[in-house]
């Protein structure tokens, strides 16, 4: 069964170390779905698939597709270590593909995912509000002589969707005195950790999208500043691939950038272990794409990452790069 993608499922889709089936299965109404998925078995196959795990991935697709019969892009993975698992995501445009690699090929997906960020959007009046995040939809009435004892209400209710839904962006539209009572309302907390971005006095599905996109591009666009400015000039950036694959190993990265799309002639290896990652050769890891590799280490250590566009002039050497975490004695001075 199909279900949307949350940071949390590619952790779990990484974390197997033996080969797992990776498989984009892409918009193309030009071409038949069986034709197309025919192809993708084979490909698995000639990389080692097992054919039972084939058969196993193009059933719980068909079956996807029958719940998302337009959908753009459905994904799924499976392995030994691996229970198949399919993902629905709406505005991911990719060519199909079949790896049976390790580790899992999520790049496109982190990606997809950091374009959309969890997010409550609220629509405050003086006689309404209307919160809506996920598959959560609050709706609160109150006189307009009450307008703003409501729209405190509307706060608590927003703090605690904040909260449930692990988000830290709000998109709010309404009149700029009842928005300002919302916000002034909002515990202290909620306002040091939350990105408010207003949306003039319409806040339709499409507009809140777009908020959304502008506010996951200003927070990406921002870690880039921070590798180019506060980490070069203090000493707290890597780029390259060893020296990156070092910070890893080490534990020493808060946040990782990686260029997509990838470079698929880049290898790295990989262990069991998190942190267990090199570029060289050794009889006791595996090969692996090197964007691959460093994300699964990132992902399963707590490191943050952030997908940046491949070639950009402010992109780290070799696509690949991070900010560290500083010294005590580097803090202190």
């Amino acid at each position: 069964m199909s279900h949307r993608l949350a940071l949390r499922d590619l952790i779990d889709v990484v974390r197997p170390a033996r080969p797992v089936a990776s498989v984009y299965l892409g918009s193309s109404p030009l071409r038949s779905w069986r034709g197309r998925w025919l192809r993708l078995a084979d490909q698995l196959r000639a990389d080692g698939a097992d054919p039972d795990l084939v058969d196993t991935i193009g059933e719980v697709l068909d079956r996807a597709r029958s719940h998302y019969p337009t959908a753009d892009t459905l994904v799924a993975f499976a392995g030994e270590e691996l229970p198949p698992r399919v993902f629905h995501t709406p505005g991911l445009r990719h060519l199909d593909l079949a790896w049976f690699s390790s580790p899992a090929h999520v790049l496109p997906l982190l990606a997809w995912l950091q374009d959309r960020p969890p997010r409550v959007a609220v629509t405050a009046g003086r006689c309404s509000a209307d919160l809506l995040a996920g598959n959560e939809h609050i709706s609160l009435n109150y006189p307009e002589s009450q307008w703003l004892e409501g729209v405190r209400s509307a706060a608590v209710a927003c703090a605690e969707m904040l909260v449930r839904q692990e988000a830290r962006l709000l998109v709010v539209t309404g009149e700029d005195e009842v928005v300002g009572a919302l916000w002034e309302a909002l515990p202290a907390p909620v306002r040091r950790d939350v990105v408010v971005r207003w949306s003039g006095r319409a806040l339709t599905p499409g507009r809140i999208q777009a908020e959304t996109r502008a506010a996951a591009r200003s927070w990406t666009e921002g870690v880039l500043a921070d590798f180019n400015e506060r980490g070069r000039l203090r000493r707290l950036a890597v780029e390259g691939a060893d020296d990156t694959l070092n910070a890893l190993s080490t534990g020493r990265l808060d946040d990782l950038l990686v260029g997509f799309p990838e470079d698929i002639t880049a290898t790295a290896w990989y262990g069991a272990n998190p942190t267990d990652v090199a570029r060289g050769w050794s009889p006791a890891r595996r090969c692996g794409l090197l964007a691959d590799v460093a994300v699964r280490a990132a992902l399963l250590s707590g490191t943050r990452v952030h997908v940046i566009a491949a070639g950009l002039p402010s992109a780290p050497f070799e696509n690949i790069g991070g900010l560290c975490r500083a010294q005590l004695a580097l803090v202190r001075s």
